[in-house]
């Protein structure tokens, strides 16, 4: 699912996936479909340069290193490894522009009997030392990135048998690796910085290997970030004479074009931020919301500088998209959501950026079950959960990640599962440290019921858990909304554990569940909602015939006579009513 969502110049595009049963061997097969380039690949590359016997222009290694890293940098921010970056996997679109392909996922990398039929014996060369004791990490990318980098150096000087037992013999023997290079250097006239980079990136220990990002820093790869125009040089592009006026001082239109006529100038792309932010729909016209969205998730995942902005523009364009007709279709791409989550990823400290963000998906996934769909495939729920620990003094911040579990929960991922066990207890820690914020507390509740109902809450956390729930209703009953899934989530831990049912019961911390309950529907006896989470909680604590059930009978007999004959014509609750005087009777 992860690749899916990769969406970058220097990566082959996955546009889907499916499943195939081969019935003449009874196989099942898993099939990923990648975006076709038909230029070749490398390896083909690599091999006409040898068979002739020719030297591949430094350009074209420059150009390939850069556009390698600028690929690495970005899947590696993804938690997104390649695990068999080899030639044969960097396709080409054109002579000087190269695309990753054919990840190797984790499932596959770690089996050994799945290894030894993906993967070529002679293409294990490229793979990392520690890849043979089927450990990966973002250092072992780098490692092939540097065979691959020695396998196009050497085409003049060196024959396949020849590499294949120097890419052996380097993952046991340093020194191997300098011999051979002292040797060619001269043959080949390659520039000596490229010479001194690559034993960095082939260290046989990978905590000594330099990272993607690490690299940027090199002045040789800067160097061939420059070459390629890559913002990730840091060096500064200058604009045409004029533009920044024309931003300021024209119309909206004209902000939109220039956006799209300099999308790698981050001072353009920042002042027309600044523009949006501040324009007039009534005085300047109407914006193609749909087009603006693209254009401003482009700035945000190209340049560093623009989130706060670029998230502000969002936000006010995705208000404007849920009172158009088609608003659930606009905000129904993966664009703006992938968007939004390398945003947060990026930031997670900063508490006002992660609070519009917040804001932006809450109103996307209100309207759009496709954008909350994606927002889960994103596994996001981790990043949520960790966001929310450290920002416990950030009330605003504490709902927002309160409202997004509840809905993220909902449907969650197979990977998601300990993450929401983590937020149970982030979850609590904001019920107590809120008590007396209405909203605030209706939102953490809510995220209980649903954790509940998941059954992410533990049989140790069922006891506290329920006296902070009656907390929260002894404190705010007359807010519905809290009445309503307060009962849900303590029906909820009153179906899995008999002490929830137990501590409804019996008083406890100055306060009694029962009478709290009844005095519940005193209140709300015209909510037929609250009403039925009612009968629904006490029907579930009429099953513990050991749990004290004179108390039950105290004060339920009276109120299930009083609710039975306000809403006899509701064959819901009149079920739940006599299906619990029954089991009290009984």
């Amino acid at each position: 699912m992860a690749l899916l969502e990769l969406q970058h110049p220097h990566v082959c595009a996955y546009q889907e996936f499916f499943m195939v049963w081969d019935h003449k061997i009874s196989s099942l097969f898993f099939c990923l479909v990648m975006d076709y380039c038909d230029q070749g690949n490398l390896e083909q590359m690599v091999r006409d340069n040898r068979r002739e016997g020719r030297i591949i222009n430094e350009k074209i290694i420059q150009r390939f290193l850069a556009q390698a890293i600028e690929a690495l940098t970005y899947v590696h921010k993804k938690r997104v490894l390649h695990r068999n970056l080899k030639p044969s996997n960097i396709l080409l679109r054109r002579e000087d522009f190269f695309v990753i392909s054919d990840f190797l996922p984790q499932t596959l990398a770690t089996d050994e009997m799945k290894m030894k039929i993906r993967v070529d014996p002679e293409r294990k060369i490229f793979m990392a030392p520690e890849s043979v004791e089927f450990l990966y990490s973002d250092k072992s990318d780098i490692w092939s990135l540097g065979c691959i980098l020695l396998d196009l150096m050497m085409t003049s000087v060196r024959t396949d048998p020849e590499i294949i037992e120097l890419l052996e013999r380097i993952k046991l023997d340093p020194l191997y690796l300098r011999v051979n290079l002292d040797s060619i250097q001269y043959k080949v006239g390659y520039s000596e910085e490229l010479f001194r980079l690559l034993p960095k990136m082939l260290q046989i220990h990978p905590e000594d290997r330099p990272s993607a990002n690490d690299l940027l820093r090199e002045p040789y790869v800067i160097e061939c970030l420059v070459l390629i125009g890559s913002p990730m040089s840091g060096l500064k592009k200058i604009l045409p004479p004029g533009v920044l006026d024309e931003i300021k001082d024209g119309g909206i239109e004209n902000v939109i074009g220039l956006m799209k006529r300099y999308p790698d100038f981050e001072e353009a792309q920042l002042s027309a931020l600044h523009r949006l932010i501040n324009y007039d729909s009534d005085g300047e016209g109407v914006l193609d919301i749909g087009g603006t969205m693209h254009l401003v998730s482009l700035a945000m995942r190209t340049h560093s500088r623009v989130q706060w902005e670029g998230s502000q523009v969002l936000r006010r364009l995705v208000s404007q998209a849920l009172e158009q007709e088609d608003g659930e279709q606009l905000l129904s791409g993966d664009d703006l959501v992938i968007t939004l989550v390398e945003a947060a990823r990026t930031s997670p400290q900063d508490d006002e950026l992660i609070s519009v963000i917040f804001s932006v998906m809450m109103m996307m996934i209100s309207v759009s079950e496709p954008a909350a769909e994606l927002l889960r495939r994103t596994s996001f729920v981790s990043d949520l959960v960790r966001i929310m620990e450290t920002s416990l003094e950030n009330r605003d911040l504490c709902q927002s990640c309160c409202a997004l579990i509840w809905s993220l929960a909902m449907t969650e991922n197979q990977t998601d599962g300990e993450c929401l066990k983590k937020a149970v207890a982030v979850v609590c820690t904001v019920l107590k440290k809120y008590r007396t914020d209405g909203p605030l507390v209706e939102s953490a509740c809510s995220a209980l019921w649903i954790l509940g109902m998941k059954g992410h809450i533990t049989e140790e956390q069922t006891e506290s858990i329920t006296l902070l729930l009656l907390e929260a209703l002894q404190a705010h009953s007359p807010r519905p909304i809290l009445s309503k899934n307060v009962c849900l989530a303590l029906t909820g831990l009153v179906v899995n554990s008999e002490l929830s049912a137990y501590r409804v019961l019996v008083p406890a911390a100055g306060m009694s569940g029962l009478p709290l309950i009844k005095e519940l529907y005193r209140l709300h006896d015209d909510d037929p909602e609250i009403v039925e989470n009612i009968c629904l909680l006490f029907s579930e604590m009429a099953h513990y015939g050991s749990a004290r059930p004179e108390l039950v009978l105290q004060h339920v007999d009276q109120l299930m006579a009083e609710i039975k004959e306000r809403y006899d014509c509701l064959q819901e609750i009149t079920t739940l009513v006599d299906a619990t005087l029954s089991r009290l009777k009984t």
